[in-house]
């Protein structure tokens, strides 16, 4: 029997989370034809001398939503090893677009230099953005989750108000709209506005239409610090009322006052699958610092209307001081651990790659902290990303053990060219699983080699419902990554990130090399879930 490509003496990781062992792994059109003793000859062979083969990596959590159409090639992801990302978390996707929702959607595009290569308005529905992404060709697979931030903006605007029942009606048809369109689930993002001006039972509401459709619910929680285990009860709370699939998205503690509760978190977890069959499981990233927008550090009231209405009161001296004074009580880490990386305001530039607490020793104290990150807010018309130290390395590591955790690296598609390359973005787009791989495993010996491989693979790929990805096995897509495990690393840093990493040396997205000896191959063979 002959193949297009078999890979010779590898290093098999399955993605099961069994041993490894050796063997070859075979390749046709497009699918794994053969894993183990491969006796017939390939096209293309390629002998490995013990690197391990293992599944593509999926990237469960990430917001390439807005990047993807842009870098097609996906540059920073698939270099990873990434050959499926799930895009749409936190409440916010790229679709369904309408009303309040497309404004939202265009600004970014606009904002970020982007406009002329992105044409947002070519789609409204999940199905017209799924059908754009297709488009071109990608050179990973793609899904999409539908934002509930988008759903509330497209009814409701960016108001702090409860929908009527007319408005909760249409909301949930435009989840069923775009979980029809092929949408895998509904994700929340309850910590920022419109999402944070949900309860509960709006959210359940959505979940239970998600759910008719086959779905998964994914939140950001309302907090991920002082409430942290509120939070943790609401989101079961959901699955529980919606009888729906929970993932609960990036599982950190924030702040040194609520360092360990993760333990409670993860118990937590694990009793309500045990006594309810609740099934509920987290993602996370490895690091000790989130990155988000600045204006997210600003309380919740000061963002009802939109920006435009949040930009407004920072220019009203007393709507200012009551943001600043709840700025500084709420703060759940020192301004040191807030460092800026990106900024749209060319006068700002200068600030990427500082820390508030830097940037205010630079005033000579001239503003306050507080008064330096509402200025930047104000300049930059709420468009500032910052990376924000307040997790505990043993709370990371605890989170990482746990059984109930894959690994999402909350990033996006970016490359080191051009808009996308601008900034000092958080590391974990650029090197999320090499970092796990390298760090993790090897240096630290935190999870086995087999154990991290399934975070990233077979537990994925079970949670999204495919039975075709994430496990190496005759006749399953052949999405493969294949990497040398002494010097697989992340290679960039908090200050200098856009590196791409070591060790991953040829990556495959259904039976093609976008990723061969190391260099990017300029396909694009990835396919679109629900096209």
């Amino acid at each position: 029997m002959s193949y297009d490509l078999v890979f010779r003496n590898a290093r098999i990781v399955d993605g099961t989370g069994s041993p490894w062992y050796r063997g070859d792994v075979a390749v046709t059109d497009g699918r794994i034809a053969a894993v183990g003793d491969v006796a017939g000859e390939g096209d293309t062979e390629r002998s490995l001398d013990g690197s391990v083969v293992a599944p593509g990596f999926i990237d469960i959590h990430t917001h390439s939503d807005f990047t993807l159409p842009a870098n097609r090639d996906a540059h920073s992801k698939v270099r990873q090893g990434v050959t499926l990302e799930i895009v749409g978390n936190c409440g916010t996707s790229a679709a369904p677009r309408y009303g309040e929702a497309a404004r939202s959607v265009d600004d970014w595009f606009e904002g970020r230099g982007l406009g002329e290569e992105v044409d947002s308005t070519q789609w409204e529905s999940m199905t017209g953005y799924l059908d754009y992404l297709d488009g071109d060709g990608l050179s990973l697979n793609a899904g999409s989750l539908v934002g509930h931030g988008n759903v509330r903006a497209a009814v409701i605007g960016y108001d702090d108000r409860a929908p009527t029942d007319d408005e909760l009606d249409e909301m949930c048809s435009l989840v069923a709209e775009a979980m029809e369109d092929g949408a895998v689930g509904l994700s929340t993002g309850l910590f920022y506005p419109p999402g944070s001006y949900a309860d509960t039972d709006e959210v359940i509401a959505l979940a239970e239409t998600a759910a008719e459709h086959g779905g998964f619910y994914a939140t950001h929680m309302r907090s991920e610090s002082d409430e942290l285990i509120e939070s943790v009860e609401e989101t079961i709370e959901v699955g529980r009322q919606a009888d729906i699939p929970v993932q609960i998205s990036h599982h950190k503690a924030i702040g040194p006052d609520n360092w360990g509760k993760v333990r409670a978190t993860l118990r937590r977890m694990e009793l309500v699958r045990e006594t309810e069959g609740i099934d509920v499981q987290c993602d996370q990233y490895p690091y000790v610092a989130s990155s988000t927008s600045l204006g997210a550090l600003l309380p919740n009231w000061a963002h009802d209307g939109g920006d435009d209405a949040l930009l407004d009161r920072l220019r009203d001296e007393q709507a200012r001081a009551s943001i600043r004074e709840e700025l500084k009580t709420d703060r759940n880490s020192s301004w040191d651990g807030v460092l800026v990386t990106a900024v749209q305001n060319p006068e700002l530039k200068a600030y990427e790659g500082q820390t508030i607490a830097e940037i205010a020793a630079a005033d000579d104290g001239t503003r306050e902290p507080a008064d330096i990150l509402l200025d930047i807010v104000l300049e930059d018309e709420n468009r500032t990303m910052h990376v924000n130290f307040g997790m505990d390395e043993d709370d990371v590591r605890t989170v990482m053990r746990h059984d109930l955790t894959m690994v999402g690296s909350d990033g996006s598609s970016l490359c080191q060219h051009g808009p996308l390359g601008e900034g000092v973005p958080h590391p974990r787009n650029y090197g999320t699983f090499p970092r796990v791989l390298g760090h993790y495993v090897r240096e630290e010996g935190v999870l086995s080699l087999e154990r991290a491989i399934h975070k990233m693979t077979g537990m994925p790929a079970a949670r999204l419902g495919l039975d075709d990805r994430g496990v190496l096995k005759a006749d399953a897509k052949a999405d493969i990554t294949v990497f040398d495990p002494e010097i697989v690393e992340q290679t960039g840093d908090f200050l200098d990130p856009a590196h791409y990493p070591a060790g991953i040396d040829h990556v495959l997205v259904n039976g093609e090399f976008v990723v061969e000896d190391g260099d990017h191959t300029g396909a694009r063979p990835g396919e679109v879930l629900g096209t």
